[in-house]
């Protein structure tokens, strides 16, 4: 039988989450167990609800008698923490219900003591109904067969005594000891360290052009760890998704600052004489170097009164 509980713990920090599966479900053998099948899917689910969460850990150990696979949050657990693990006790609860020979669940908390969450617990040593008096029909039977005289009354059946509720000590805050998985969780485990390799993996070839990057500071962004949530999505991607506003201003920043430097750059040197209006060069004429007959007609014009500048 598949045993699966979940405890509370209260400490100064607020409520700590914890639900731990252990144990063979037996519905069918190896490979064709649904109901195995269906445990290890709901703590799959909450292995992935919870990725990115740092007071969230899950542990798979692979112990003498089998492995055993827990998933722990805590103090402070966020609401939505706590409905995830809601989600997987009510599924939990679901499986007891339906398979009572292979699942057992047991919500050991204090509201779990309340509601009576122990379906096979609480299942155990009930008292049988009281048969019921005889009836009108019955009693005349009984006269016609002389078992009985007419007009005796029919005796009354002496209900069973109800045994008195037991009091229930105060569930100890202490994570309760369960048998050793054995074979629950072989593929969540699989999973699970499948993914961290991965992200590891990812993260090293991200350091590699980005020194400074740090996954877990990253997953910090309810925004990184939505995207990471998506099923194939890379950290590459994810990150690039995040960041994309700030990555877009800072290459709008960058190419305005290029332009602002091109133009002072531009300012600042010599205008060349390719692009300035008019010849390449200014030539002044020189009387020294003028020749006679140059110099005559220069006369002529002076004498015609012309105004030479030279």
């Amino acid at each position: 039988m598949m045993k699966v509980v979940y405890s509370e713990m209260d400490t100064p920090a607020g409520i700590s989450c914890r639900l731990e599966a252990a144990g063979h479900a037996g519905y069918a053998p190896a490979g064709q167990d649904i109901v195995c099948a269906g445990a290890s899917t709901v703590m799959q689910g909450l292995v992935c609800l919870l990725a990115g969460e740092e007071s969230a850990r899950s542990d798979a150990f692979d112990e003498p008698d089998g492995p055993r696979l827990a998933v722990q949050a805590d103090a402070p657990c966020a609401e939505w923490v706590q409905g995830a693990f809601e989600l997987a006790k009510a599924c939990f609860a679901l499986l007891a219900e339906r398979y009572p020979e292979n699942v057992r669940f047991a919500d050991v908390s204090r509201r779990g003591e309340k509601s009576m969450m122990d379906l096979q617990l609480f299942a155990e040593g009930d008292a049988a109904p009281a048969p019921p008096a005889l009836s009108e029909a019955q009693t005349r039977q009984a006269v016609a067969s002389g078992t009985m005289k007419p007009g005796e009354a029919a005796p009354a059946v002496p209900a069973a005594p109800q045994p008195e509720p037991e009091a229930r000590p105060e569930p100890p805050v202490q994570r309760p000891e369960l048998p050793p998985l054995s074979g629950l969780a072989c593929s969540t485990r699989t999973a699970v360290q499948g993914l961290h390799a991965r992200w590891a993996a990812e993260e090293a070839a991200m350091r590699r052009s980005q020194p400074d990057f740090n996954l877990q500071k990253e997953l910090r962004s309810p925004e990184m760890r939505r995207l990471m949530q998506l099923p194939g999505m890379r950290v590459q991607d994810a990150y690039r998704l995040t960041h994309y506003d700030e990555n877009l201003r800072t290459a709008a920043q960058a190419v305005e600052q290029g332009v602002v430097e091109r133009i002072q750059q531009r300012a600042a040197r010599p205008t060349e004489n390719g692009i300035r209006p008019g010849g390449a060069a200014t030539v002044r004429p020189d009387v020294a170097s003028m020749t006679r007959a140059q110099r005559e007609a220069l006369e002529r014009r002076v004498l015609h009164g012309a105004q030479i500048e030279l």
